[in-house]
């Protein structure tokens, strides 16, 4: 706290001058706060800009832009023409901790390159806010690095990752190519929770091939089974955001 001084003098100041100086403080202090406001949420809206990523690339590398590095790199075919593929799971390219060796958050992002038949590749998908950071794993991952696994099964493309600490949230997402539009979408989600104190367990299964989502709630030695059905619509793989998606189960599964 600054120290209060002991003598001040009134200073009488005319009201003109006075409503004039009183706006202008009062507008100057709305415009730090909304200052502010924007650095704050800024903070979580770390994401790859997708303009810096081409269309088309002769090698893996120009995919990544100024500012990330691959993590990781998975090959195999994605669209079925028999020509290899790859996703491109992308983390910022800044030290994993600081000079205190503490742990620095860093976002992730993922791309999609098909492998074309004159030997060039070719974007076909771009995540921002699908993969988790690097420290969005909670009290479950403590000091390490929270996982985001992607893999290709059999020309699915799944995204695995979990995070929390006494409750658990699990979720793994489905894409699959899609001629039509030639873009990834979204075939299945499944989410579970699980309370790692009392063994509850809850989980969804949703298939946005068949417009079906299956619940299971364990209850001790109980378990209890249903199913909805839903209206069918392609979701892409540039619209899925993680913590919406799981906003959403929560709230369809009365967790919040």
């Amino acid at each position: 706290m600054f120290p209060i001084p002991v003598h001040f003098q009134l200073i009488l100041v005319p009201a003109p001058l006075y409503r004039t100086f009183r706006s202008t403080v009062l507008a100057a202090g709305a415009l730090c706060l909304a200052l502010s406001a924007q650095s704050v949420a800024g903070q979580g809206e770390i994401r790859l800009d997708k303009s810096r990523v081409p269309a088309v690339a002769g090698n893996i590398k120009e995919f990544v832009p100024s500012g990330w590095k691959i993590e990781e790199q998975l090959t195999g075919d994605l669209n079925g023409d028999g020509v290899s593929d790859h996703a491109l799971k992308l983390v910022e390219d800044k030290p994993a901790k600081d000079q205190d060796d503490v742990a620095i958050e860093r976002f992730r992002a993922l791309v999609i390159a098909l492998g074309q038949k004159d030997g060039k590749l070719g974007r076909a998908g771009i995540a921002d806010k699908l993969l988790q950071c690097t420290r969005c794993g909670g009290a479950f991952y403590g000091v390490v690095e929270a996982e985001a696994n992607v893999s290709i099964e059999k020309g699915t493309l799944v995204v695995q990752q979990d995070h929390g600490g006494r409750e658990l949230t699990n979720t793994s997402y489905q894409f699959r190519y899609d001629p039509e539009t030639q873009r990834f979408v979204l075939i299945g989600f499944d989410y579970s929770y699980a309370d790692r104190m009392t063994a509850q367990v809850i989980s969804e299964s949703t298939n946005y091939l068949t417009g079906v989502r299956k619940v299971s709630r364990d209850k001790g030695e109980k378990t209890l089974n249903s199913s909805t059905r839903f209206r069918l619509t392609k979701i892409f793989l540039e619209q899925v955001n993680s913590e919406k998606f799981e906003e959403e189960a929560e709230k369809r599964l009365r967790l919040n």
